[in-house]
């Protein structure tokens, strides 16, 4: 299967962030190299493991035609509505489940891990969830909604959440009565007390409307998390919260362990875990390197056939992403340290003769 649109995405959404990007910082919001490396890191790391959850996650759901209890709707403009509405429903649903149920939380805190607000928190995804999703839309297809319309319906849904992560937009007069607008969605990333579990529509905000999870934006918005995270590398943000579910097991016993995988996180002890002892240090030299690296990598991924072409851009893909995320353990730290010192002695040795 050919995923040339994919490499066609990526570069597109990180031009649009660096247009963005010059802006926000003309406008003086606040944009951090550590915060905006991590987001790009987690988005690659996103679609390199879901490059082989895509093609997987297509077969999921062309194998659920095989227990079709339906039979499959009509074609035409009307049933592309509301397959469309379908699977906004399915995302409003699966997005709650996200937040409320803390063995999904797990995969979804990394979205919210932010306290900046730009177009780079659109890359700050887990491809676990791109998974889970994918497995709740095969159920539309299982109770006849056409394969072709789910999955298009699907991406547009992807693309139209896009440019709900800015701050140049609030909203659309008239539009935002019944679709999400981004003073919606900045509610969402908002850790205010008033906003926290509060519009969780991906397109329609009339699901928020009628299942009572609406919110206004009223007071300005703290965007991340409740508790901030030290963690500033895209591998321990996306196992810490599993290995405290783990923990739990441990601390309380096997019951209770497996009740708080279904309870919400304020359920959780509030120590944050650590599974791999790394530090970041990100630089723009090292950021655009990595980019770098990695579209060239990610392109030639999607299109070889060579099995030994395919390790070997695999791990470059994976070394770019600790490229822009400086990465760095602490043997790493020592290593770089001393090669630092050798450079500046053989310099000042040349120098002085």
């Amino acid at each position: 299967m050919s995923f040339g649109f994919m490499f066609v995405i990526v570069p597109i959404g990180l031009g649009l962030f660096a247009l963005e990007l010059y802006f926000l910082q003309k406008r003086g919001y606040k944009v951090t190299l550590d915060q905006t490396a991590l987001n790009i890191s987690l988005g690659f790391f996103d679609r390199f493991i879901g490059l082989y959850l895509t093609e997987r996650s297509l077969v999921l759901v062309h194998e659920a035609l095989n227990y079709a209890v339906l039979p499959e709707m009509p074609l035409n403009a009307l049933t592309f509505v509301i397959t469309f509405l379908a699977v906004d429903l399915i995302w409003y649903v699966f997005h709650v489940l996200g937040h409320r149920v803390s063995l999904m939380w797990g995969i979804h805190l990394v979205h919210h891990q932010s306290d900046e607000y730009n177009l780079s928190v659109n890359f700050a995804l887990s491809p676990l969830g791109f998974m889970i999703r994918s497995f709740m839309y095969s159920f539309l297809v299982v109770i006849g909604f056409p394969l072709e319309y789910v999955v298009m319906s699907s991406y547009l849904n992807a693309f139209y959440q896009y440019y709900l992560h800015t701050e140049f937009i609030n909203t659309i007069p008239m539009l935002d009565k019944f679709m999400v607008m981004p003073a919606h969605h900045k509610v969402h990333h908002a850790s205010n007390e008033e906003y926290l579990d509060k519009n969780y529509g991906g397109v329609f905000i009339i699901w928020d409307k009628m299942f009572g999870t609406f919110a206004p934006l009223v007071a300005h918005p703290k965007y991340g998390l409740t508790t901030p995270l030290p963690h500033k590398d895209f591998i321990n943000l996306q196992l810490f919260f599993f290995k405290k579910l783990l923990n739990n097991f441990r601390a309380f016993g096997w019951q209770k362990g497996f009740a708080l995988l279904f309870k919400g996180p304020e359920f959780q002890t509030p120590e944050v875990t650590t599974v791999f002892n790394f530090t970041t240090k990100v630089r723009v030299w090292k950021l655009a390197i990595g980019i770098l690296i990695y579209v060239i990598s990610y392109r030639i991924m999607i299109l070889t056939d060579s099995l030994p072409v395919l390790i070997t851009v695999c791990l470059m893909n994976l070394a770019a992403i600790m490229i822009v995320n400086g990465i760095k353990t602490p043997k790493t730290e020592v290593r770089w340290r001393l090669f630092r010192r050798r450079v500046q002695s053989f310099y000042e040795s040349v120098r002085i003769s």
